[in-house]
């Protein structure tokens, strides 16, 4: 108002009268438009609490790659995104880009939409153009400055510079809760990790693994019959050999995560090795110990889960193509020997009929018995399932929920109860990591 007052009076001050009144008349729509073009509200929003996961990035790469618009209409961009702004009101009929910019870990990104609807909070998430290249070989938590420029009807509003955490690869984030109480369960990208098409595999692995006898052919599911699955535990069989042999062993690691279950916001992460590390260092945990056995079993053919609890991971496998029917590993029973159990439970594993060729198996296991440590390894993965089998979900179970700090616990430890299928999630273009 005092700059509208401040202009009569030059105007009555210094211009002849004929054009006083076209003069005020625009003086007046000027700051009309001015005041219409008031500073956008809105703030960076990162959904791991300033946070960006490497191993989440490339789990996601390939899920929905279109931008979406939600349900509810206050979101639009890459409904996987990580880094993205929340605007506090925008109008039917503007149009909006968001550009993300941090050299080290991306090339320019950006998202552009009009406006069906006025919106409140509304979210817009770009898809990140990551340097992947990078991304792999990112192996420790480093800040990266983040530039954020949001455009309203091609004007830009502002700028704002933003540091974010990269978190390591090995750094793998299976539950989040936003600041807005909102808990999602991110159990499956412990799959990214699962690598079958590493070339360990087949130029290293399998031929070393069939050299040992065990099996004459890998031939997945194609040598079974009804109520005959010999075939296809001989193949894993041979696969537990061949990393008992060569003195694969457990070695817990300890695990990163952000904050209590209860807090909002709040990230629970694994530390995860890689294929290729757990195989040079042959030291895992019980998650790297899934992975390596589901990565080479998915390569043969065989159909691999990963079965996870709040606090553990080991291995299924289906022995017909079926998720109705499966056996299960305690992988962390790797380079173990059943010559420190006692009598009744050596007894128990030596009396298990598990294929023709036990005996057979048993004589040519040389110092530690590898066959009765796999036999003791399905016994202990079938009683690790049995005991908690109403408790687990499935590929297609829920994973998102709104939480309180009083209920986000028990959430916790549901949503964590996951039977994951390598097939399934490989199908749905979850991509592994590169390693």
């Amino acid at each position: 108002m005092a700059i509208y007052t401040f202009g009569i009076v030059i105007v009555n001050q210094l211009l002849p009268n004929k054009m006083k009144k076209f003069t005020l008349f625009c003086l007046s729509v000027f700051l009309i438009l001015s005041s219409s073009a008031q500073k956008l509200a809105w703030e960076t929003s990162t959904f791991f609490n300033n946070q960006i996961f490497p191993a989440y990035s490339w789990a996601v790469s390939y899920l929905g790659t279109e931008d979406v618009t939600n349900e509810t209409g206050n979101f639009f961009g890459d409904q996987n995104g990580q880094v993205g702004v929340i605007i506090g009101a925008l109008k039917k009929g503007q149009l909006v880009k968001v550009e993300i910019e941090a050299n080290e870990i991306m090339d320019k990104s950006l998202v552009e939409f009009n406006m069906l609807e006025n919106a409140e909070n509304f979210f817009a998430y770009p898809q990140i153009l990551y340097k992947w290249t990078v991304l792999e070989n990112w192996k420790q938590p480093k800040p990266v400055n983040v530039k954020i420029n949001v455009y309203v009807n091609n004007q830009l509003d502002r700028t704002e510079q933003k540091r974010i955490i990269v978190r390591g690869i090995n750094e793998c984030p299976y539950v989040v809760t936003t600041k807005h109480g909102v808990m999602v369960d991110l159990n499956y990208v412990y799959l990214s990790y699962v690598n079958e098409n590493h070339p360990i595999i087949t130029e290293t692995i399998i031929p070393e693994m069939m050299k040992e006898g065990i099996i004459k052919q890998i031939d997945g599911y194609q040598g079974i019959s009804e109520g005959n699955y010999d075939a296809v535990y001989k193949q894993v069989y041979a696969v537990w050999h061949y990393f008992n042999k060569n003195k694969f062993n457990y070695n817990s690691l300890n695990s990163y995560y952000k904050g209590n279950v209860s807090d909002v916001p709040m990230v629970q992460a694994q530390f995860v090795r890689t294929f290729s590390e757990v195989y040079k260092s042959k030291q895992a945990n019980c998650v790297d110990g899934t992975i390596l056995m589901a990565s080479i079993l998915t390569r043969m053919g065989i159909s691999a889960y990963l079965v996870t609890t709040p606090n553990h991971c080991y291995l299924g496998f289906s022995l017909d193509g079926s998720s109705g029917n499966m056996s299960f590993i305690e992988t962390t029973l790797l380079g173990s020997d059943v010559k420190d159990l006692d009598a009744d439970s050596r007894k128990i594993i030596q009396d298990t009929k598990l294929t023709n060729s036990d005996t057979y198996y048993r004589l040519t296991s040389v110092g530690k018995s590898t066959y009765d440590n796999f036999i003791w390894a399905l016994l202990s993965g079938y009683n690790n399932y049995k005991k908690d089998a109403e408790k687990f979900r499935s590929d297609d179970a829920e994973s998102v929920f709104q939480v309180t700090p009083d209920n986000a616990q028990a959430k916790f430890l549901e949503i964590n109860y996951r039977l994951l299928s390598v097939k399934h999630y490989r199908e749905a273009g979850l991509l592994p990591i590169n390693q």
